[in-house]
C-alpha cells in the first residue's frame, strides 16, 4: 500500500484502483481501508478510488494521545494535497461520515458530491443498543476480546442488527486497532455534535441508512437528510450498521446512481 507521511510524522497508508473521477472513502470505527474492498470493486471500473486507513487503525500509525474528528479531517487535506486530486467525491461510513462532514464544510469547492453511510450526525446522542455500550473503556474491551473468541462472534452473528461481524472485512481491520485508538476515537465520536451544522452543507449529498442499525439511531439518518439542503435519502430496510457488507448491491447501486447524476 502507497502511503503518506503527516508534518507528524506519522505515516497513512491508502489504496488508490481504478481511473476516473475520484472518490475518496473514508471508513468508521474500528474499520480501515479493506472495509471498502467490495465497493472498490463496484466502483473503479469508472472511478478512482481511494481509500485511507485513518491514523489509529488499519496499517496506518497508532499514535497514544488524544484523536480528533478534526485532525482526522486534516489528514483528508493533506492526502488531497500530495496526491494532487482536485475536486473529489467523498464516501463515507460512520465515524468517516463525520469526518467527511468536517471537510466540507471547510472545503466545499474541493467537493463534487458526498455520500454519508450510517453516520453518527448528533456524536454521542446518536449511539444506542451497542453503540453507546461499546464506545465505553469497558465496552471497547469487551470488543477487543470477542474478536478473538468465534463463539462470541457467532452469537452475535445471529442478531440482525449485528450480522456483519464475522464478515473478514470488519474483523480483520478491527483486530488491527490498538485499545487505545479505539477509545481514543470513540471519545472524538462521542464528543462531536454535528447536527446544528447540516444546513451549511453546500454540496450535492446522498443519504443511506438503514433500519436495524444496533450501533446508531435510525433518526440521525432522518435527521441529515430533512437538514442537509437538497439531499437525497435512500433507506435500506433489511440492513444493520454497514449495508456494504449485508446489501452490497443495493448500496453500490444507489451510489453508482448517485455518482452517474
Amino acid at each position: 500500500m502507497p502511503l503518506l507521511t503527516l508534518p507528524s510524522g506519522h505515516d497513512v497508508h491508502y489504496q488508490d484502483q481504478g481511473h476516473g473521477d475520484v472518490v475518496l472513502l473514508l471508513h468508521g470505527l474500528a474499520g480501515a481501508s479493506n472495509f471498502w474492498r467490495g465497493t472498490l470493486e463496484a466502483l473503479s471500473p469508472k472511478h478512482r478510488c481511494i481509500a485511507p486507513d485513518l491514523l489509529g487503525f488499519g496499517d496506518s500509525d497508532k499514535p497514544r494521545g488524544c484523536y480528533t474528528i478534526a485532525e482526522h479531517a486534516e489528514m483528508v487535506v493533506r492526502l488531497m494535497e500530495d496526491l494532487d486530486l482536485g475536486r473529489v467525491h467523498l464516501i463515507a461510513h460512520s465515524m468517516g461520515g463525520m469526518v467527511a462532514i468536517d471537510y466540507v464544510l471547510r472545503f466545499p469547492e474541493r467537493v463534487k458530491g458526498l455520500v454519508l453511510i450510517n453516520v453518527p450526525v448528533s456524536g454521542g446522542r446518536s449511539l444506542h443498543g451497542r453503540g453507546r455500550i461499546g464506545a465505553t473503556g469497558l465496552g471497547l474491551l469487551a470488543v477487543k476480546v470477542g474478536l478473538q473468541i468465534p463463539p462470541v462472534l457467532w452469537a452475535l452473528r445471529q442478531l440482525p442488527r449485528y450480522y456483519f461481524v464475522l464478515d473478514p472485512r470488519y474483523t480483520e481491520d478491527a483486530k488491527k486497532a490498538p485499545l487505545h485508538s479505539l477509545k481514543g476515537n470513540a471519545d472524538a465520536l462521542r464528543c462531536t455534535d454535528l447536527s446544528a451544522r447540516l444546513r451549511e452543507i453546500a454540496v450535492p449529498t446522498l443519504v443511506i441508512g438503514t433500519g436495524h442499525d444496533g450501533i446508531v439511531r435510525a433518526s440521525d439518518f432522518a435527521l441529515a437528510a430533512r437538514e442537509i439542503p437538497g439531499a437525497r435519502h435512500v433507506g435500506i430496510t433489511d440492513a444493520g450498521h454497514c449495508p456494504t457488507l449485508e446489501r452490497p448491491k443495493q448500496t453500490h447501486a444507489a451510489i453508482l446512481t448517485f455518482l452517474a447524476g
